[in-house]
């Protein structure tokens, strides 16, 4: 975990104190905070809260993966008709 991101339970208390309206909403400093709070809470609900670094790289090493074969297909695709229009 990177030294800036909040845990999950920093985050939840902070989007309580923000629902709540003890938090100075109108300061960019702290509505950046809130934000961030929220966006990890967000994250969490989706992903779950372990998000460890080897399944991250799992995850990370697929969508590469897929995006390689899906423009190998797309090269397949386009490049022969490229060479023929060329002739």
């Amino acid at each position: 975990m990177r030294k800036d991101e909040l845990t999950v339970e920093e985050a939840t208390a902070i989007a309580e104190h923000a629902r709540s309206g003890s938090l100075p909403l109108d300061d960019p400093e702290v509505r950046k905070v809130v934000d961030q709070a929220n966006r990890v809470l967000v994250r969490a609900q989706m992903w779950g809260e372990d998000r460890s670094p080897r399944l991250r790289r799992r995850r990370r090493a697929i969508a590469v993966g897929a995006l390689v074969v899906v423009a190998v297909w797309i090269a397949g695709l386009v490049l022969p008709l490229v060479w023929h229009l060329t002739r």
